[in-house]
């Protein structure tokens, strides 16, 4: 493989994996709307984390940064 085929190859496993880490997030989070429990008191927002979905965003980034400084460490 040469290196520029492999650099590209790279590129797009960053890309990938900065899409999918943004899905991960996405599918991750979710907020409900509550309505307030007493007369006069204001509204409120809840957010619910799912931790799986978290963790698989936060390890396709990983994968990211480190395919960015393989590209790196492979030009200089």
């Amino acid at each position: 493989m040469t290196g520029r085929t492999r650099d590209l190859l790279m590129a797009t496993v960053v890309v990938l994996a900065v899409v999918l880490a943004v899905w991960c997030w996405s599918r991750g989070t979710s907020t409900a709307e509550f309505a307030p429990i007493v007369e006069g008191a204001p509204a409120f927002t809840g957010t619910h984390w799912s931790g799986p979905w978290i963790g698989g965003a936060c390890a396709s980034v990983a994968v990211a940064g480190l395919a960015v400084v393989d590209i790196w460490r492979r030009r200089l």
